[in-house]
């Protein structure tokens, strides 16, 4: 006897929601979500105004699912890397998915850090760059251990949450001028930061 297997994608909700968030970033790129209405939100997913609510209780709401699909992607990569390999490539695959992520959604992420943004996706944000700092104190810790590194100070949760929001300050300031200008140059420039403050003792440069 033959069994039919059906594959089964996305629900039809799920596209809707998908096709919100979709709208709501596009929209992010060229004006505030102060000046976003629901109707644009809910006409972008062909949906009514009361349907949008039925997705997001609030644009809040929205905005905080938005910037965890983005994220999302980047965490997904980082938390994929095995921490046993190079430290100074796994640094300049970190902050190559960063500068990708600025490039792709800056809109977004521009938006959690506004005076728009609520309480609660502030913390959300501060929740997901803990875990990059994490990641980053893994390296920092490894290396040392390994006799790579000089053992410090300052201690690895200091360097690393100091690199972490440096190069996100970095990125975002780019992305503000133009996002043309996260290239490949800024991100030697920012690689190259994180291996002389990881490798280097008392500010001397070591060779690469």
């Amino acid at each position: 006897m033959s069994t039919s297997l059906r594959r089964h994608g996305p629900s039809k909700g799920d596209l809707k929601q998908e096709a919100i968030l979709d709208t709501a970033e596009r929209l992010l790129a060229v004006k505030p979500l102060a000046e976003i209405g629901i109707e644009e939100l809910a006409a972008g997913a062909a949906i009514s105004r009361s349907s949008f609510y039925f997705y997001f209780e609030s644009k809040q709401a929205m905005l905080r699912a938005l910037v965890a699909r983005v994220s999302d992607v980047l965490h997904a990569e980082v938390d994929s890397w095995r921490r046993d390999g190079d430290a100074r490539q796994e640094i300049r695959r970190g902050i190559q998915a960063a500068a990708r992520m600025w490039r792709e959604h800056g809109a977004v992420l521009h938006a959690t850090r506004s005076v728009e943004a609520s309480q609660e996706i502030k913390e959300f944000v501060a929740g997901r760059t803990s875990r990059l700092v994490e990641v980053a104190v893994a390296i920092i810790d490894k290396t040392r251990a390994d006799g790579l590194a000089p053992a410090g100070p300052p201690s690895a949760e200091a360097l690393g949450a100091m690199l972490v929001e440096m190069t996100e300050h970095c990125l975002a300031m780019a992305h503000a001028r133009n996002p043309t200008t996260i290239d490949d140059e800024l991100v030697d420039t920012l690689v190259t930061v994180w291996t002389r403050g990881i490798f280097a003792a008392d500010g001397s440069r070591t060779s690469e």
